[in-house]
């Protein structure tokens, strides 16, 4: 190597060397001068990430927090640039400066937080404000509009049930007279009044579609009706097809695939019977499970992952929780929730499919209040959604959503409308200690994330501000 080049790299090392030892020399004066917050965390909210803005003087959350999050008892750590700081804080502008070490502080208030942080050698501060930033709105919730008495009915309704079938909306009732009808409507806003049911004392909540796009069955007795809307004037004729002999039709349930499946029972026990399409005779498939009540349950139609399954609704586990069953498309029978979900035993809930989650809203519960804990009583109307995340297998209380301004409702109809929209139709509301009446109400139901998120909201101005 020549001695020219050898200089120059000696000479270049030197001045890395000199220069790095400036440079730490002025870290370390930094470390003791500077009494800027680097970093923030708060262990009550381990999912929120914090942002300093120096520029500002401003200290907040990048995500804003839930609604309802609680932020009154939050103690806030801090991390500097290298040696300790320390800390004196005040409530609002006008407030007094107190030391701060450890203290648990209230966000929740109108007054903001202000933080002074004081550098290591005490000859330098910087004052920040700390916002803890909380949705003012419950973007997970329903905003609920109701179309006032919509359902036009005549007489006391007894039995009642709505269907979205064939891009429309039917509402089938029976009244105290015995009389059925039928009112309908296409976007759920404006209904008009059909004429009278041709058959007598249908059991409208086993209502359900048949094979094709243009077919509802109802139970009428031990006999099944079939209203086929691909005729000029629908009307419900007894099906062609018997029930197998000895056996009591209990219910009928949904389509899937190519088969339309029933429940008939045989002495004590209930079956699973399947009907092909064009078939001229049912299929005797599984037995249900003694603890299912065929007399009292709900039934569901719902995609499953790749699939789709039918649900069965109604009797309890073995240790009185809610149970549901599966049927899939080959008619195998199982149990998806397990004794550690804590679903309540529920009658006459309503099933609905929303936002890729099964939920089950309403119905009438065994307990009284918002959770199963609380003093129990029976006949109690809940106003409660339960999801599942799962296909049915694993149930909690989505804690965001409730029924239309607190009503609690049972029997009724729960349909997706349209993106982030449901629509309740029709249903009972209770009245007494064991009283209920005919609910003859529409209630649509509005995510208010979709309202936030439409730059001209009709109803913003009718949501309730809340937290921050």
């Amino acid at each position: 190597m020549k001695i020219k080049e050898f200089l120059l790299i000696v000479f270049l090392l030197s001045g890395i060397v000199l220069s790095s030892c400036k440079k730490g020399e002025e870290e370390s004066k930094v470390v003791t001068d500077d009494p800027r917050i680097r970093s923030m965390v708060i262990s009550a909210l381990p999912n929120a990430t914090f942002v300093v803005n120096d520029m500002t003087g401003l200290i907040f959350n990048y995500d804003s927090l839930s609604y309802g999050t609680p932020i009154n008892n939050l103690n806030p750590e801090f991390g500097g640039y290298g040696g300790a700081l320390s800390f004196q804080y005040k409530l609002g502008e006008n407030g007094e400066w107190k030391e701060f070490s450890n203290n648990a502080l209230d966000f929740s208030t109108a007054l903001p937080v202000f933080f002074k942080s004081i550098a290591p050698d005490a000859d330098y501060t910087k004052e920040y404000r700390i916002d803890v930033r909380v949705h003012k709105y419950d973007v997970e919730a329903f905003t609920w509009t109701e179309k006032a008495n919509a359902l036009s009915v005549q007489g006391t309704v007894v039995s009642q049930k709505a269907v979205f079938y064939n891009q429309k909306y039917y509402f089938f009732y029976r009244n105290d007279l015995g009389k059925s009808y039928v009112i309908t409507s296409g976007d759920g806003d404006d209904w008009t009044n059909g004429d009278e049911i041709n058959i007598e004392n249908p059991d409208w909540a086993t209502l359900t579609s048949m094979h094709q796009s243009h077919k509802l069955a109802v139970q009428v007795a031990e006999e099944l009706y079939v209203y086929d809307l691909s005729t000029g004037t629908p009307s419900f004729t007894q099906s062609n097809v018997a029930l197998p002999e000895g056996t009591i039709l209990q219910a009928p349930l949904f389509t899937l695939r190519n088969n339309f499946w029933i429940i008939a029972k045989e002495a004590d026990l209930a079956f699973l019977y399947s009907l092909a399409e064009g078939a001229e005779e049912y299929e005797k498939r599984t037995s249900l499970p003694s603890r299912t009540p065929v007399e009292q349950i709900t039934t569901f139609v719902s995609p499953s992952g790749s699939t789709t399954l039918g649900y069965i609704f109604g009797g309890k586990n073995t240790i009185g929780n809610g149970s549901v069953w599966g049927v899939d498309v080959s008619g195998n029978i199982m149990e998806l929730t397990s004794n550690q979900y804590a679903l309540p035993f529920l009658n006459y809930p309503m099933p609905l499919c929303f936002g890729n989650k099964l939920y089950l809203a309403g119905g009438i519960a065994s307990y009284t209040g918002r959770t199963p804990s609380e003093e129990s009583y029976t006949n109690r109307y809940i106003d409660l959604f339960y999801g599942s995340p799962n296909s049915g297998t694993g149930w909690s209380q989505d804690t965001h959503k409730f029924l239309p301004d607190e009503i609690k409702f049972a029997k009724g109809s729960l349909f997706e409308y349209k993106r982030n929209n449901i629509i309740l139709i029709g249903g009972e509301i209770p009245i007494g200690e064991n009283e209920s009446k005919f609910s003859p109400s529409v209630w649509k139901g509005q995510l208010n994330q979709e309202i936030l998120d439409d730059p001209n909201p009709k109803i913003l101005d009718n949501l309730i501000l809340k937290g921050n």
